[in-house]
């Protein structure tokens, strides 16, 4: 009997004296994810004075970063993203864009969650997720694409350069003209290459002659380095071209109007790996004037790109900061496992 009491009143072997709750204090034994659902069955306190079940269950890694933002499991079994409060890092001095808990609908569905985030002036974010994470859908509310839609809702706040792009007086149009949009797919129009750059500055009432109109076309592709390829061929349909050539007609259009912002919606998905590396370079090279938000499935080409990365789970931002540091050090469980791979 002695020798039973002695063995009883120590704590188990292995483990800190008094860790997760001593002896009779009746706390579960669930702090630090250790014998979930028993009342303090793992240290064979009061309630066990055999010492029956003293051993309690390892710790497994599930449990180990309930702090980092949800057990380690697929992501349907994770909590909920913390409050956009939480992301100070979504919070850029002097932005061009400047979104506070935005939310979208469709019909009763929600897409977005009370997204806050900054967009920074000349530099590129890029937006990370899984398929259906609210990437494009967040990128088109930034131009107001979401209006075309039947049943859409958007609520919140987005300010351009402080004013807010729902305010019933805004043209619309104008609007559109100082965000340009490039899709994944490329678009031209069943115009000439000449037309289709020129379309945009014709219609804005932009080009004062047409010598003012052929230097704004010449200097587009030049600076979408697809001058020397066509300038022999300007008249030839731009439908003609290339897959990538027709990606970087598209952003030639885009410019041509002089936007303040360049919104890119997967613009290499359906380019080879060469085409890709000319839109890349472009990209770094336009970031010099330009505010880009760029959505990616390619890990590789946000951390080649971008200098502020975001991900997107479930219609929540999950984490957003500089690409080298969320990439190297993410700070919330569900952006390592999908930066590694594990899931997405």
């Amino acid at each position: 009997m002695n020798r039973m009491s002695e063995e009883t009143s120590q704590s188990p072997p292995g483990r800190p004296e008094g860790r997760n709750g001593d002896a009779g204090a009746g706390t579960p034994a669930g702090g630090n994810g250790l014998g979930g659902g028993g009342s303090a069955g793992g240290d064979g306190a009061a309630g066990n004075p055999t010492g029956a079940g003293a051993t309690a269950a390892p710790a497994g890694p599930a449990t180990r970063h309930l702090g980092e933002g949800g057990l380690n499991l697929k992501p349907s079994g994770r909590v909920s993203a913390a409050p956009a409060s939480a992301h100070p890092e979504a919070i850029v001095e002097d932005p061009v864009f400047s979104c506070r808990d935005v939310s979208v609908f469709y019909g009763a569905k929600q897409a977005l969650k009370d997204i806050t985030l900054d967009v920074g002036r000349r530099q590129v974010l890029a937006l990370i997720g899984p398929s259906g994470c609210g990437k494009s859908t967040f990128l088109r509310c930034l131009n107001r694409m979401n209006d075309t839609i039947p049943g859409a809702r958007v609520t919140g706040c987005i300010q351009l350069d402080g004013n807010d792009i729902h305010d019933h007086g805004l043209d619309v149009a104008q609007l559109r003209a100082r965000i340009g949009m490039v899709f994944q797919k490329p678009n031209p129009f069943p115009k000439s290459i000449y037309d289709n750059v020129a379309y945009g500055p014709r219609i804005h009432g932009m080009a004062r002659s047409r010598a003012h109109l052929d230097e704004i076309v010449c200097t587009s592709l030049t600076r979408a380095g697809l001058w020397e390829e066509v300038k022999d061929r300007l008249g030839s349909p731009g439908t003609g071209l290339s897959g990538g050539q027709q990606q970087r007609l598209c952003i030639a259009r885009t410019i041509a109007v002089q936007p303040e912002v360049i919104l890119m919606d997967e613009p290499c998905s359906a380019l080879d790996p060469i085409a890709t590396a000319h839109i890349e370079d472009l990209i770094d090279e336009l970031r010099e004037s330009y505010a880009i938000v760029i959505v990616t499935h390619s890990m590789q080409q946000a951390a080649r790109v971008s200098q502020r990365t975001a991900y997107f789970h479930l219609g929540e931002l999950i984490e957003v900061g500089e690409t080298d540091r969320l990439f190297t050090n993410p700070r919330h469980r569900l952006t390592e496992d999908y930066i590694t791979g594990r899931f997405g």
